[in-house]
């Protein structure tokens, strides 16, 4: 039987067996993607295909649907190297079904903080934890002599980047303007909110 965490709303579950392995080190925070898709429907279609190779927990779609494409008790391999080790385990993955042009939806947005809230409130992680737990793809993936031979970078010249960030961009983007395609910060400022709001809730049902 899947894992269900409480507060997660789903709205479909589409599980890939085949990109899901047991976690290797225990859940420590949630790490922020966006999918490089095109639109939904091409989105949903990739993580059905066959020959996808890469996965996330969570998909949120631009109408704020969230999708499970792995039981969030195993591994996905969303993360790839990192400055965190086992990040793939350690992360759960969640992206937003978009790409580095078109920026998520406020409803995407407030899916991803619900989404997080909740497994806050499961794993017992506090507001405090915030800046730690809730990351950026970007802010982590570094390159190793493997990702550099697969994009075609000379060793020569890969040397200088092993080990160093730069290997991703998502889920902040790049566009001309620098607007971020999905702002961590302002995840990050969601959920200290509703995790506020719902200790004010607590006492106050407490009292």
């Amino acid at each position: 039987m899947s894992l269900i965490i409480p507060g997660v709303r789903v709205d479909r579950r589409v599980h890939s067996h085949v990109l899901q392995e047991p976690l290797a080190a225990p859940r420590g925070g949630v790490m922020l993607h966006y999918d490089d898709s095109s639109d939904d429907d091409a989105s949903l279609a990739w993580f059905q295909d066959p020959h996808c190779s890469n996965g996330y927990t969570w998909l949120v779609l631009d109408d704020g649907r969230v999708i499970e494409l792995a039981d969030p008790a195993y591994r996905t391999p969303h993360a790839g190297p990192c400055l965190m080790p086992r990040a793939n385990s350690v992360f759960y993955g969640i992206a937003a079904a978009t790409n580095g042009v078109v920026p998520a939806t406020p409803v995407q947005v407030d899916a991803i903080i619900e989404v997080c809230t909740a497994l806050f409130h499961y794993h017992g992680w506090t507001r405090s934890d915030v800046r730690q737990r809730i990351v950026g793809h970007d802010a982590q993936a570094i390159w190793t002599l493997e990702q550099t031979r697969l994009v075609g970078i000379p060793d020569g010249k890969a040397r200088l980047l092993w080990g160093k960030l730069g290997r991703k961009v998502d889920p902040t983007g790049q566009r001309r303007d620098g607007r971020k395609i999905l702002d961590v910060e302002d995840v990050r400022a969601g959920v200290r909110l509703q995790l506020l709001k719902d200790a004010v809730r607590e006492v106050y049902h407490a009292a």
